[in-house]
């Protein structure tokens, strides 16, 4: 059984050296100090010692350990080595300030950026230093050599910010200190968040704040910092005969005040120009399943090719810290979500381009320090020691009528007038069949005014140093039922029309997959009889498909009834602004809201400004789709699955059961937590709404465990914008 003794000493101690001397018994196996140990084998290796132990932590915050840092003995130039100009070209330094021929003064950061061959990560995103890599020392003799005599007694801080240099010169030693806030694992700092937590100039930074200003003077670089401190070693054995070992803590504290950020980021597209859910079939008959006709051209608004990207417009909401964990968890916050807070756009920093977006939002509650054994542990959210580590909250994002219009109109029979409009969605959102938030005051199966409470009071829970990304179900509902009434026969069907077919992709009636709102055709077909390519070449977009459907009498792959991840569809649907009266009062296709017999006030709610709450003292809910068919949610996204994102094959694609998807080097199998067919959330009730998430699309087959991803269209790429911006 191995037997451990932990040494304590006084932590945080950064202006002088403190020794502790212990006598160590010599069946101790272990002798343990802050999140490091030494085996007694190496200990009893030398019991007339001349060499010190030199240990010590790396802290930011008032007590947060501070991974990467980089330590060493400095160790001057030798004044025979000053007549060598080899030796003086690749250590100039007599003293830490003295600089090389770069005008770089004595540091321990890299050189050039380095891949990690097991992550494909890369680090630091910007090298500014002038430490030689492995490759250079290994087969460099002079490189070798200084690193050797030089570089001999060096460091790096673990997870938990503690160093350890076993064999160091006793005595009176210069101590130094590098580190690159940009680097340190997952409490990295990027310039973003430099300008906009940390308050430094953007005249430091490039690309709109993406990136950091060169500079060959190390001071000139905020992500930069270096100190030395004078620390008087002791031997590690001090006493021999009594067994009393000797260690010294030196401890550094970064200057900068660090925040914990993490990323949300994602592409996002819509409909195409003239394209919505709502048009004029062949019968010239206004009826509700008109509202569920593609608009002509139909096989343009339904295909893949027609989409169009614009910048996204985001509000994101939160719980502040004052409002505990244990009262959010057990429900206890404001029904109207008033305990929320709408985050400043001041308080975060926001890259967006048509079809891409990323968020860098720093964390504000759950604050934590790094205590003695190295592991973090939670302290008072108002002290001012310690970093934050969550952030609870939900966003809301659309396309606006501003950015990308929807200048025209269609009729569903004797001029009764249909005006598009384009979803807005909550991030995350889910309920139970008939379950979605709904107008006010109204009750119908169950008191809707419940169900707008769960609505508002659904987030999310970030930690700090990860990254995020979007998941949308692509619900359907397809109707060909020409008769009204029998729509409503004794009422609604659970929230749905009674002709509806919800969430079957596998439409296999020739062209009525034209009546299935929300398909997505992804398939290429017919011929152009000019060019002699595909008239509708949606395959070339490389969105993924999940079943097939008729259309021409050709069956096409398509997409729908599953969750699609990283890539966000805003459908365009059409709702009447003329003539509902003569559809029982029905304003659209039930796929965005309930439509009640006879009801227009409650029916045509959503489609009007309001004063419905969101929350943080936010209103008006129009235009934002039904929680109980357009399920949404946030997904973990770990770095390495970004680095093999980059490396797929193809915009989009499917991964297989087990979660393998294919990129240039082979197969790889994504580790976050993507939405599927198959895979249930903490505090959900199944995978998918009503039937969804099936083989094929089609709701009797099992479950479907293939993750579906899309990394934009056209243009756009989100993974390409995270790594534009130097994020990955």
């Amino acid at each position: 059984m191995n037997k451990s003794q932990r040494i304590y000493f006084e932590s945080g101690n950064t202006t002088i050296d403190s020794h502790v001397k212990i006598q160590l018994e010599q069946e101790v196996d272990t002798i343990e100090f802050l999140s490091l140990n030494i085996s007694t084998k190496d200990a009893y290796r030398d019991f007339n010692a001349d060499y010190g132990v030199l240990v010590g932590r790396v802290t930011a915050n008032g007590g947060i350990g501070i991974p990467n840092a980089k330590i060493s003995i400095f160790i001057p130039l030798s004044d025979e080595d000053a007549e060598n100009s080899e030796i003086i070209s690749l250590y100039p330094y007599t003293t830490p300030r003295d600089k090389n021929l770069d005008g770089k003064r004595y540091n321990l950061l890299p050189r050039v950026a380095k891949i990690d061959p097991q992550t494909g990560l890369v680090s630091p995103k910007q090298p500014f230093g002038s430490f030689p890599t492995k490759e250079e020392v290994i087969i460099n003799d002079p490189h070798f050599n200084v690193y050797k005599k030089y570089y001999k007694y060096t460091a790096l801080t673990n997870d938990s910010g503690d160093y350890m240099i076993f064999g160091a010169p006793i005595g009176t030693q210069t101590v130094h200190m590098s580190v690159d806030i940009t680097d340190i694992g997952k409490y990295s700092m990027t310039p973003a968040a430099m300008v906009t937590n940390l308050g430094y100039s953007p005249n430091l930074f490039t690309d709109n704040n993406s990136k950091i200003k060169p500079s060959t003077d190390l001071n000139d670089l905020p992500h930069i910092e270096t100190q030395e401190i004078s620390v008087d070693i002791i031997p590690f054995w001090g006493d021999t005969e009594n067994f009393e070992i000797g260690i010294t803590r030196q401890d550094f504290r970064i200057r900068s005040v660090l925040t914990n950020t993490f990323i949300i980021f994602g592409s996002v597209f819509t409909d195409g120009d003239g394209s919505m859910w709502g048009d004029e079939d062949d019968s010239g008959t206004r009826r509700i399943e008109e509202l569920f006709h593609a608009r002509s051209n139909e096989s343009v608004t339904v295909g893949m090719s027609s989409k169009r990207i614009g910048k996204v417009t985001e509000k994101i909401f939160y719980y502040p810290p004052e409002i505990s964990d244990e009262d959010i968890d057990d429900g206890n916050v404001a029904d109207d979500a008033s305990d929320m807070r709408l985050l400043d756009p001041s308080e975060y920093s926001a890259y967006k381009r048509d079809g891409d977006f990323v968020f860098i939002i720093s964390c504000n509650r759950n604050k934590v320090v790094t205590d003695e054994s190295g592991g973090e542990i939670p302290i008072d959210d108002n002290s001012s020691s310690g970093i934050f580590t969550k952030f609870r909250g939900f966003v809301i994002l659309e396309i606006t009528p501003e950015i990308i219009p929807m200048q025209f109109t269609s009729e569903i029979g004797n001029n009764t007038t249909v005006t598009p409009f384009r979803y807005k969605l909550k991030f995350p959102q889910h309920a139970p069949r008939n379950e979605s938030f709904s107008k006010p005051g109204t009750t119908h199966a169950g008191t809707d005014d419940a169900y707008n409470k769960r609505w508002r009071k659904q987030h999310y829970t970030f930690s700090g140093g990860n990254y995020y990304s979007l998941a949308k179900f692509h619900g359907l509902t397809y109707n060909k039922d020409i008769t009204d009434p029998s729509q409503f026969d004794g009422g609604l069907n659970n929230g749905f029309f009674r002709g509806d077919t919800i969430n079957n992709a596998n439409i296999t009636t020739n062209d009525h997959a034209f009546n299935n709102v929300g398909i997505i055709i992804n398939g290429s077909y017919g011929i152009d009889p000019d060019s002699g390519g595909y008239t509708y070449n949606n395959a070339e977009f490389e969105f993924p498909s999940n079943s097939t459907t008729k259309i021409s009498n050709l069956t096409v792959p398509c997409f729908g009834a599953n969750w699609m991840n990283l890539s966000i569809h805003l459908p365009q649907v059409g709702y009447m602004t003329q003539g509902w009266s003569h559809i029982r009062s029905v304003r659209s296709a039930d796929h965005f809201t309930k439509q009640l017999e006879d009801n227009s006030s409650f029916n045509g709610h959503f489609y009007q400004a309001n004063t419905d709450p969101i929350a943080g003292g936010q209103f008006n809910t129009q235009f934002m789709a039904r929680s109980d068919l357009n399920w949404t949610d946030f997904i973990y996204v770990p770095k390495e699955d970004i680095i093999n994102l980059r490396k797929s094959t193809k915009k989009g694609d499917a991964s297989d059961n087990l979660g393998n998807i294919p990129t240039s080097d082979g197969t790889y199998q994504l580790k976050g937590t993507y939405r599927n067919g198959s895979y249930t959330p903490v505090g959900w009730s199944t995978p998918c709404p009503i039937d969804g998430g099936k083989i094929d699309g089609i709701p009797v087959n099992s479950e479907d465990q293939k993750t579906y991803f899309y990394k934009g269209f056209d243009a756009a790429d989100c993974i390409e914008f995270l790594d534009l911006l130097g994020i990955i």
